[in-house]
């Protein structure tokens, strides 16, 4: 019987920029660092919750204080853990993540062997992430612009009654392509299909939620009607099904602080691709820790929108890199490869 001695502490980050969406402003994001003790090795992990799934910093920490060390018998068997957690209680995703995340990652350490390699993923080098950029001011959307010089493809967060003049201050810019994410903040089929047709010829390659997860029948309308594929967000957490999403999205965004788990998201991914769905993996804003195991889950995307760690003013630890074209690369160390 092996015991993981588990410790929990906040992880405050402040953002380089104040960060905007439909649904609200923030300057500081309120994580948790997890790490897992056992046979003198230490694993980290990350839980990044979000007030849209009604998760929070102090309900990720009360979770995981109840939660307290744990005992298997079979120490590589990822998902004994994963079992255990859920059988503790409902919900609390992206506490689990974090766990999960820092067994991981000790597990890789203690076999001497990256991650990625245990997994079989395909290599260590991912698709091109895009750089994000909160809602905004059109005039500084030209100064976020010019910040983002480094990175190949940008993601423009939309929803408001202004939509178009951002594109356009961007569009003055660079003609760079854009994933457009809406979370949730287009109303109608209408209001979506116009967009739609605008951003259509603006180079905007993918369109993220553009209306809100209730609107079923309404998304399976647009997506017969729409010119630019539709990822789904707010309406996958990983517990639904993907054959009825399908009929509403040409593709999924799996976020390890919804799916609760890498384990689970590697298996969503090979669901979706019996489905016909495009994969994308992405964050929420989060430091390298968490954005290295989503980029781990994103050596299997199509698509990957693994920033979260560039939103931040300083990261705690080293992990993965975004090479000069864009592409996210996991270091070649043991565990899920942090310095």
């Amino acid at each position: 019987m092996k015991t993981f001695k588990i410790q929990i502490k906040p992880l405050n980050l402040p953002l380089k920029r104040r960060f905007t969406i439909s649904r609200g402003s923030r300057d500081e994001v309120n994580n948790v660092l997890v790490k897992v003790h056992c046979d003198g090795i230490t694993g980290i992990g990350e839980a990044a919750p979000n007030h849209r799934y009604h998760e929070t910093q102090q309900s990720a920490t009360h979770f995981l204080s109840e939660f307290g060390d744990y005992e298997t018998e079979n120490t590589y068997d990822i998902s004994l853990l994963v079992q255990k957690m859920n059988d503790h209680a409902p919900g609390e995703y992206a506490a689990k993540a974090g766990l999960e995340m820092a067994v991981y990652d000790w597990i890789g350490k203690k076999l001497n062997i990256p991650i990625y390699r245990l997994l079989q993923a395909p290599g260590r080098t991912g698709p091109r992430t895009t750089y994000t950029f909160g809602i905004d001011k059109p005039e500084v959307m030209k100064e976020k612009v010019e910040e983002a010089d480094p990175y190949p493809l940008l993601k423009i967060k939309l929803g408001t009654d202004y939509d178009k003049d951002i594109i356009n201050a961007v569009r003055e810019l660079t003609d760079k392509p854009v994933l457009v994410d809406a979370n949730e903040g287009w109303s109608t089929v209408d209001q979506a299909l116009d967009m739609i047709t605008f951003l259509h010829k603006q180079n905007v390659f993918v369109i993220e939620q553009p209306m809100p997860a209730a609107c079923i029948k309404e998304m399976q309308e647009l997506k017969l009607k729409s010119r630019i594929p539709l990822i789904a967000d707010e309406s996958i957490t990983g517990r639904e099904s993907l054959q009825e999403l399908s009929s509403q999205f040409h593709g999924i965004n799996i976020k390890l602080m919804k799916t609760g788990a890498i384990s689970t998201s590697l298996r969503i991914i090979h669901q979706a691709r019996k489905v016909g769905l495009q994969v994308m993996v992405g964050c929420m804003i989060e430091s390298v820790i968490a954005d290295t195991a989503s980029a781990l889950v994103a050596l299997w995307a199509d698509y990957a929108d693994v920033d979260g760690h560039l939103l931040v003013a300083e990261n705690p630890l080293k992990g993965v890199e975004v090479l000069p074209q864009g592409h996210i690369q996991l270091k070649d160390l043991p565990g899920l490869g942090f310095e």
